[in-house]
Formats: structure tokens, C-alpha cells, sequence
């Protein structure tokens, strides 16, 4: 049985706008903010400085909305867990926010290396609370073949990857943009645009296994 399709739509849309969102965004700014005399780099590419600021917080709305609307559907089957969900989310966007904002320091009048750190903190913080969320999610998603099995099981390895990254990143190991950064990041950014489709297109069956609550 195919229900919550108002829900799930919404959700594809969002999960789209996000990973579209972090990915443009890291882009754009990612070069700028590498590197020597960042402060005059920023100075020259200020429009782009200034669109990668609209798309981290249009990725940080865009996370908050997902949770939003998947709340009804994992409610259904684990209200703790939903619950987890959203908090993880939202806690997500609030970073988001922070890191968009440390972009907008380096716009203004008396710019420092101060906004730098705070967005490259933020943005870290931001992925990594991000991947926290998976092992919420995708279980979820999986325990009740909700969607189908491969991409339940690909998108918690795609967030085990993408916390192992973050991880490397935060301890000095590995640099933010660096290959190693990117084949680890990369499964779990193609499995959100595989499950978005999947969820705009099909939806959730929750007809295969009955609510725990029963």
C-alpha cells in the first residue's frame, strides 16, 4: 500500500534542493576559501561568495523540510527514531546557518580570517551531523522495506563513508575537497538523488510490514 505521496514528494523535492544546494555551493566557494590572501580572493569573486551563501542556507532549510515531512511516515513505525530524526536534522540546518553566516562576515566592511573558520567549522559540523542522521534513517527505511533494499543499504554505507571523511578531515588526516574526501563523500550524495527520484516517482510501501505499534 502507497500512501504518504503528498509527504514523500516533498521530500524527494527537498532532498534534491539539498544535495544540489551543498554541492553547487561547496563549488563556488571551496577555491576561494583555499589557499593564500583569501581575504583578496574574496574581494574579487564577492557575487559568488554571496550566491554559495544563499545556497548553504537554502541547504539548511531544505534539511530541516525533509525531516519535516518524513516525520508522519517514521512516526509510524518508530516514534522514538522520528523523533531522533528531526532533532538531528534541525540541528543540521542551525549549522548550516552558522556557515552561511561565516560567509557573510567575509562580505563584510571589516572582513578577517574569522569567517573563514567559522564557516569551515560550521560546514564540517554540518556533514557530519548530516551522517549521524543516516544511521536514523536508512535502518528505518530498511527494517521496513519502505524503499527498496539496495538503497537503504547503500545510503547507510554512503553515511559511513561520509562520517569516516569527516572524521579524517576534523583530525587533520585528510584535506575538505581532497580526492580521498571525494570518493568518500560521493556514494552517499548519489544515493540522496537516487532516493529522492524513488521517493517523487514511487513513494514509500507501507504495506509490506505492519506498524510496530500493532
Amino acid at each position: 500500500m502507497n500512501t504518504y505521496r503528498t509527504e514523500t514528494t516533498v521530500a524527494g523535492i527537498l532532498f534534491i534542493a539539498a544535495t544540489t544546494a551543498t554541492m553547487a555551493g561547496f563549488t563556488l566557494t571551496d577555491p576561494i576559501l583555499a589557499g593564500p590572501d583569501i581575504i583578496g580572493r574574496v574581494a574579487e569573486q564577492r557575487s559568488l561568495v554571496s550566491v554559495g551563501a544563499i545556497l548553504e542556507t537554502i541547504n539548511a532549510l531544505a534539511s530541516a523540510g525533509i525531516a519535516m515531512a518524513l516525520f508522519p511516515i517514521i512516526w509510524r513505525y518508530a516514534q522514538g527514531l522520528a523523533v531522533a530524526y528531526v532533532g538531528l536534522r534541525v540541528i543540521e540546518a542551525g549549522l548550516g546557518m552558522l556557515a552561511a553566516t561565516g560567509l557573510l562576515i567575509l562580505l563584510s566592511p571589516d572582513s578577517d580570517m574569522a569567517g573563514v573558520a567559522v564557516h569551515h567549522w560550521a560546514f564540517l559540523m554540518v556533514l557530519t551531523v548530516f551522517s549521524v542522521s543516516t544511521f536514523v534513517l536508512y535502518p528505518v527505511l530498511f527494517i521496513y522495506r519502505l524503499v527498496p533494499v539496495f538503497l537503504s543499504v547503500w545510503g547507510f554505507i554512503g553515511g559511513v563513508m561520509l562520517l569516516s571523511s569527516c572524521l579524517l578531515i576534523l583530525f587533520g588526516w585528510t584535506d575538505s575537497g581532497s580526492t580521498c574526501d571525494t570518493l568518500l563523500s560521493l556514494p552517499i550524495w548519489i544515493n540522496e538523488m537516487a532516493l529522492a527520484l524513488w521517493l517523487i516517482v514511487r513513494g514509500v510501501d507501507v504495506g509490506l510490514v505492519p506498524k510496530s505499534s500493532q
